[in-house]
């Protein structure tokens, strides 16, 4: 699947091949873990398990694991404590978790409210935006009032994407336009620009 997905990009599958042994090198040796980051429906637990199952690592759904430690999903825990408190779950359970090496960690699209989580993911990940225009978003959300967005009550979708676009760039290593292109292309795409990203970081370190 994984040379597959290239082909469309780099046109040949010689070519494919190449950046695929390129980049399972390249990754295998990193000490540090992935996490994705960007706007509710930009895909990032989709993109995440494939890219994990691609590498053979572990995946992490963070909003996951506030559902299993609160026992509510997350428009429950929205309806009965507010969106500030839900942002504080998130805060509190990435702050403190230890992530461990080779995983491919999925965030609640809100954690970047969060400077203290942020610091502390950054630590141990390569932190990736995973970039959606808002039309796509939207197209691809059906269920945006039950959804369990933590966002300010009157604030609408494209406010709130405005708001956190920021700083998602502001967090990241790497921003992923992913918004037209299918997921095993998207996958493809971020593989190539971790292996892109790799080098330039051993480069940097070397100097």
């Amino acid at each position: 699947m994984f040379d597959e997905a290239l082909q469309p990009i780099l046109g040949t599958s010689i070519s494919a091949n190449n950046v695929s042994k390129n980049f399972f090198k390249e990754i295998h040796e990193q000490s540090r873990s992935i996490a994705l980051i960007g706007m509710p429906g930009a895909g990032k637990s989709t993109i995440g398990k494939l890219l994990a199952k691609s590498l053979g690592w572990q995946f992490l759904d963070t909003d996951d694991k506030i559902r299993l430690q609160a026992g509510l999903c997350l428009q429950d825990i929205l309806n009965q404590s507010g969106y500030l408190y839900l942002r504080e779950l998130e805060e509190k359970l990435l702050s403190k978790m230890q992530i461990r090496r080779r995983t491919v960690v999925a965030t609640g699209g809100s954690i970047v409210y969060s400077q203290k989580a942020m610091r502390h993911i950054r630590k141990s990940t390569i932190i990736i935006y995973m970039r959606v225009p808002v039309p796509i978003l939207l197209n691809r959300i059906d269920n945006l009032d039950n959804r369990g967005i933590a966002s300010q009550p009157d604030q609408t979708f494209e406010d709130m994407y405005t708001e956190r676009n920021l700083l998602y760039q502001k967090y990241s290593d790497l921003c992923i336009d992913c918004g037209k292109s299918g997921v095993e292309k998207t996958v493809a795409e971020v593989s190539i620009q971790l292996c892109d990203y790799f080098r330039t970081d051993r480069s940097d370190d070397t100097r």
